[in-house]
């Protein structure tokens, strides 16, 4: 079995409001046994987690609850109040000195979820997730779209379609339920769809701006509220990523309400990797450049969903004018290809997920930009406030990073550790 996604990461939009659409069970073949441990109970959490809009402060118990390191469960303790200091005796737990372990190294047997999946970038993760030998769950939304995808799956490969609307918080839940029916458990998640609008900051409509929040931010929070406490339960190794941008990093176009919100989903996987160091959880927020988004171009052959597409638009268009030109490569990286560079960064754990260099040295003037904004005064900051905000002053997963980063690899692309 095969499958596809529609509303993939790095389709443009104009801007005009999205259809929704409701997700539909697909009936499981094969029942799924009850969890041992109390269903009211994590829907008790979920709930937490939806009501807190992060992990936040109601995290700490759910994580000790788990048995995480105390680092981790310190990691996601509420702050005292202002003024109040902290409990006679207390010293917080040290930090880790090395990144954290990769809890996700073996993809074989493994399961995946993909949301806008049967096209473009999800396409080619799903497609690099199923030849790793993982039961490969796509989400989608266009039967035709889904067709087409299925159709690039190589024969044996375990691939489950789910139609999901991403923007729909009861449909996180039922799609957890049929991934959980069919395959026990859920190692990867993969929030993958995206609404690439054209629309600026400064004219975007209140819809338009709502739609894209809802689909490119919000929903991924909606995932981790859902998934992170079956991911927790099951304890095998999991990994949560975002597919982002380089906009992410680098708000080099001028398509601001996408910039802002692919910003913010970067800002969210490091919280996660904050508050999620020491679990058996890992988080990656991935960042590419341009990706040719039609899977076809290596095969060959002619992608039967687009051809019918232009074939409609020929149709439609004005008698007598020229037909469209036929559809070549874009210049962007191979689907596949960068499939296979995300799952290197999941066995890795890699906080963030680059595979486009060429985009690096753009980087790297936006980050000397902040850096050079420092007031360098003659009289220092106040010794009183710096000791208030010694907490907030590092950020340990950084410098972690680093060193995770400098250990040499032998390929971007390899799929096992």
């Amino acid at each position: 079995m095969v499958a596809v996604p529609a509303g993939a990461c790095g389709i443009l939009r104009p801007p005009g409001r999205i259809t929704a659409y409701k997700a539909r069970a697909l009936m499981p073949r094969k029942p799924n046994p009850p969890s041992p441990h109390t269903t009211d109970r994590f829907a008790l959490e979920r709930r937490k987690f939806l009501q807190d809009s992060a992990l936040g402060a109601g995290s700490a118990s759910l994580l000790a609850a788990f048995g995480v390191s105390q680092y981790a469960v310190a990691q996601n303790a509420p702050a005292p109040a202002a003024g109040a200091a902290r409990p006679p005796g207390f010293t917080p737990p040290p930090e880790p000195k090395v990144s954290q372990p990769a809890p996700l190294t073996v993809l074989k047997g493994k399961t995946a979820y993909i949301t806008a999946a049967s096209d473009g970038i999800g396409l080619g993760i799903a497609r690099a997730a199923a030849n790793a030998g993982m039961n490969v769950c796509i989400g989608y939304r266009n039967e035709e779209r889904l067709k087409a995808a299925l159709a690039l799956f190589q024969k044996g490969q375990e691939v489950f379609p789910i139609k999901h609307d991403v923007a729909d918080r009861d449909a996180w839940t039922k799609t957890l339920d049929q991934i959980k029916a069919k395959y026990g458990k859920l190692h990867l998640l993969v929030n993958n769809a995206g609404i690439k609008t054209r629309a600026k900051v400064t004219d975007v409509s209140p819809t338009d701006w709502d739609d894209a929040v809802a689909v490119n931010y919000t929903a991924i929070h909606t995932s981790v509220a859902v998934c992170l406490p079956h991911m927790l339960e099951h304890g095998e190794g999991s990994h949560i990523l975002c597919t982002s941008s380089m906009s992410g990093l680098l708000p080099g176009s001028n398509l601001g309400v996408y910039t802002a919100t692919k910003i913010a989903a970067v800002g969210l996987m490091e919280a996660l990797r904050v508050e999620l160091e020491g679990t058996t959880v890992g988080t990656s927020a991935f960042v590419p450049g341009g990706v040719n988004t039609d899977n076809y171009f290596a095969s060959g052959e002619e992608n039967p969903y687009r051809a019918a597409q232009a074939a409609k638009a020929a149709a439609s268009s004005s008698a007598g004018s020229a037909p469209p030109p036929p559809r070549r490569p874009s210049a962007g990286m191979d689907p596949l290809e960068c499939g296979e560079r995300v799952l290197n960064g999941v066995v890795n754990n890699d906080l963030f997920i680059v595979t486009h260099p060429e985009y690096m040295p753009g980087t790297k003037e936006r980050l000397d930009a902040i850096l050079a904004s420092e007031p360098v005064e003659a009289t220092p900051p106040p010794e009183a406030r710096v000791k208030a905000s010694a907490r907030v002053l590092h950020a340990g997963i950084y410098p972690r990073e680093i060193v995770h980063r400098q250990k040499k690899r032998k390929s971007f692309r390899s799929v096992t550790v």
